[in-house]
């Protein structure tokens, strides 16, 4: 099963609270919010701690600009006081212990683990980013994942090449769409087993791509 990842924002780089994640999580590090901004979109991490603290600010502001970019990923909020107007999900004030911080991560890592969504016969635990299909699991890349997932919350509509790039690429250029189509092959490699099952993955011509779901799929 593979470790729950935490992108940890904060300038302090080695001590007991780091030691502590590290032995139970995959740890990211970014020493400052603009590098945390430029992380979360690549690495799409479990859950976000800001050590504001540390980085001797409220942090408000950049809890706003996380919670625009990653709406949906968890974020704890280690702030110097209580004033202010954090977006955090969970805010905290020192000291805080590594107990503290691990028992809040823990808490949102086991609602992580719990929330699969299910269509036809495909399943993906969207936090994990585990796909499984037939009994079959495989480990998307953030960005499989969040294409899937796209594909699987809209079953049988057909989605505009634009709002795809839009959703999963967080562009409107549409002067190569190479890479959509490349990662168009890996998912139909991936939901069709191999070749193994019949495609769900449908190409609408000049417009876009559909997920047809139905009782027979999984059947040849």
């Amino acid at each position: 099963m593979a470790l729950a990842t935490v992108l940890l924002i904060r300038r302090i780089k080695q001590d007991n609270l780091l030691t502590a994640l590290e032995r139970k999580y995959h740890v990211l590090h970014a020493t400052s919010g603009t590098k945390a901004l430029d992380m979360i979109e690549i690495e799409l991490p479990d859950i976000v701690v800001l050590d504001a603290h540390s980085l001797r600010t409220s942090g408000d502001r950049i809890t706003r600009k996380l919670k625009i970019v990653a709406p949906v990923i968890p974020l704890i909020h280690i702030r110097p006081d209580d004033s202010g107007d954090s977006a955090a999900d969970v805010v905290m004030f020192p000291p805080v212990t590594p107990r503290r911080l691990m028992n809040s991560i823990g808490r949102f890592v086991t609602k992580r683990d719990e929330e699969v969504l299910g269509v036809g016969p495909f399943k993906i635990n969207v936090p994990r980013r585990i796909f499984i299909v037939h009994g079959e699991e495989t480990q998307l890349t953030p960005k499989q994942a969040r294409l899937i997932e796209l594909f699987m919350r809209h079953p049988g509509e057909t989605l505009e090449r634009k709002n795809i790039m839009e959703q999963v690429w967080k562009t409107n250029y549409m002067g190569d769409t190479r890479t959509l189509d490349v990662h168009i092959r890996w998912l139909r490699e991936i939901m069709e087993c191999g070749g193994k099952y019949p495609r769900v993955l449908k190409t609408v011509r000049g417009v876009g791509y559909k997920l047809e779901v139905t009782a027979s799929n999984g059947k040849h």
